[in-house]
């Protein structure tokens, strides 16, 4: 017997991977059952006139347009010529593009979705309509294109709604007022390249849900030279913005989450008359981590930051923030744009590590000054600004130790600090709301509201007083609605009422209830799978993460600097439900970390700090 020498492993794996790739090819060579591909141009998804289909080993001419297979079409396409999307039309299979000439338009309002994998060569987007990328797009040539065509207004323009990946070599060109939209986990990435197209002047939409921020969701090597751009930051969860180049016209932060700067921010100062002015805003609900970066503009522009109702600035500047302005421009702290409006009911929040951050001297309104929430987590105090007659607080002064706050301050304290407020159904008839307070002063007790919709001015109350127990420990507490006559879903409010008679409303928290459910029906949980805290937090240099499960699961967590990289990553496999603590020692630098949680479907981001 003839040992088979190393020589002849190594030319039978050669020939087994040959094979393989043989029949990879002959996969995507060879049209199925049902596949279509184009004769003529133009070929359109409504009609039949340029299709063929291939059926019973053979291209027959077509008789079923593309548009009427629903809910979307699973076969592949051959884009030999030019295809114009003219209605709404779904692909899960593959786009294959043997022609580098080949443009699909995508017109008339229609929304074009691929879920497969998509060869483009040459894709245009008409003013009103949309190209969804759920699935895998791949450009290896340098002359392909993605032409977002311009629109009346801002965001009116062609869009690109991408969920997955578009691996590009070429150019993707956004006219006035078209949009792009990235997911979260989506990227735009290669070797090529993305522009304004004309004029840098003529601007576009950019809304962004990544944890990453710009840098996560376009990764061209050949750069992007974008101006005037209107950005959007929605995500889910925490964000960081990356570093956006050019200039900003206008900047939304409306995810209900903190958004952290991870540079400068520079501002148009130009006012364009379809535009309005440029602004950068912080909706109710969300956060800005200015850190120790400016918000900035030209002299004697229009541009102005919002701080709106409800909101919060945190910033670690060692000049906070300031109204103060030379030249036409505020000229010193984190916010130095042409104006600022900061509202009266938002939160200011100073993270800074120098002696004595000073506050800054800024004009809020519609009350002067005054603000909601005041925080000092800068361990070597804060110093108010001698202006304030004084800092009128009404909602809480946190200052963590062994940090001071200087200056002349009055709180007018709510009466009650609360831990959480949850609410689940119970699977038969009615619905469990449980609070927590973490500590309470002067407080009469409690009501709880009912409303169908999101909205309190059309909640009902559904509850007797339920009093207090105004413990400075805190106390739990629950109520439990049985008034419940139909299915749907439901949102509870709690309202806290002082003894002198201040009331204050928290929530809402929504639950759906099944009152015709069988009695396999199983009830809501008062907690739902998230990543709770780190503690301690800032660290060194270890901090424990507690999370909570729903259920049994693997659970995954993700770690981003503050460019949006991954620097960190690990699996927790097989945890059980409930309560968890895992203490975590990572082999990182100081700064700040964006930790995202990941399990049974769920996810959510904090904030951590590595202190060495």
């Amino acid at each position: 017997m003839i040992k088979p020498t190393s020589d002849d492993f190594f030319k039978k794996r050669i020939l087994l991977l040959w094979a393989l790739l043989s029949l990879i090819c002959l996969a995507y060579a060879v049209p199925q059952e049902g596949d279509y591909q184009t004769v003529s141009t133009p070929a359109t998804v409504s009609g039949v006139a340029g299709w063929q289909i291939y059926q019973g080993g053979a291209w027959v001419p077509a008789t079923v347009p593309l548009s009427g297979y629903l809910p979307d079409f699973e076969g592949d396409i051959y884009a030999n010529h030019n295809i114009n999307v003219d209605v709404d039309f779904h692909i899960t299979g593959d786009i294959i593009s043997p022609n580098t000439g080949t443009i699909i338009e995508v017109r008339n309002n229609a929304a074009f979705t691929s879920s497969g994998n998509y060869e483009l060569r040459q894709i245009r987007v008409l003013a009103g309509a949309k190209f969804v990328n759920l699935g895998n797009v791949t450009a290896t040539d340098t002359s392909s294109r993605i032409n977002l065509m311009g629109g009346t207004s801002m965001g009116a323009g062609g869009v690109l709604e991408n969920h997955g990946i578009i691996d590009f070599a070429g150019t993707l060109y956004a006219y006035q007022n078209a949009k792009i939209i990235s997911k979260e986990g989506a990227t735009i990435t290669g070797p090529g390249r993305a522009s304004n197209y004309y004029s840098y002047n003529n601007g576009f939409m950019i809304e962004i849900a990544n944890v990453g921020g710009y840098n996560e969701a376009f990764q061209l090597t050949g750069g992007a030279r974008f101006y005037n751009v209107s950005y959007v930051f929605n995500g889910d969860e925490d964000q960081v913005t990356g570093t956006l180049p050019g200039t900003v016209y206008s900047l939304d932060v409306v995810s209900g989450h903190t958004l952290t700067l991870s540079a400068q921010v520079n501002m148009t100062s130009a006012t364009n008359p379809a535009r309005g002015e440029p602004y950068f805003r912080v909706h109710e609900g969300s956060a800005l981590d200015v850190g120790s970066y400016i918000i900035s503009s030209q002299n004697n522009g229009t541009s102005v930051f919002y701080l709106d109702e409800g909101a919060t600035i945190i910033t670690a500047h060692a000049d906070g923030i300031s109204s103060h302005t030379v030249n036409g421009k505020i000229d010193r702290g984190s916010i130095q744009t042409n104006y600022a409006v900061y509202s009266s009911a938002a939160n200011y929040t100073y993270s800074g590590n120098v002696p004595n951050q000073f506050s800054g001297c800024f004009t809020t309104t519609p009350d002067a000054d005054t603000v909601n929430d005041l925080t000092v987590l800068n361990p070597n105090g804060l110093t108010l600004c001698p202006d304030f007659y004084p800092l009128t607080i009404h909602g809480v002064l946190y200052v963590e130790p062994p940090g001071t706050i200087t200056g002349y301050y009055v709180v007018i304290t709510l009466p009650v600090t609360l831990s959480y407020l949850n609410a689940y159904f119970n699977g038969y008839d009615s619905v469990v709301i449980q609070w927590e307070t973490q500590s309470e002063t002067n407080n009469l007790g409690f009501y709880v509201y009912r409303s169908e919709d999101s909205q309190d001015a059309n909640a009902i109350l559904v509850s007797p007083l339920i009093p207090s127990a105004n413990s400075s420990q805190g106390a739990v507490y629950y109520f439990e609605d049985k008034e419940l006559y139909h299915d749907g879903t439901y949102h509870y409010w709690l309202q806290d009422v002082s003894i002198s008679g201040q009331v204050y409303l928290h929530g809402p928290v929504m639950v759906q209830v099944f009152l015709t459910a069988d009695g396999n029906y199983t009830p809501g949980l008062p907690f739902d799978t998230s990543f709770i805290r780190n503690y301690p937090n800032p660290f060194n240099p270890s901090t424990h993460l507690e999370f909570y499960l729903e259920r049994n699961a693997n659970v995954t967590f993700e770690v981003f600097n503050l460019k949006g990289q991954l620097v960190d990553y690990f699996t927790l496999f097989n945890r059980s439900e409930g309560f968890h603590r895992h203490r975590w020692e990572p082999q990182l630098g100081s700064g700040i970390y964006l930790v995202k949680f990941t399990a049974n479907g769920r996810s959510n981001t904090r904030k951590v700090i590595l202190a060495k």
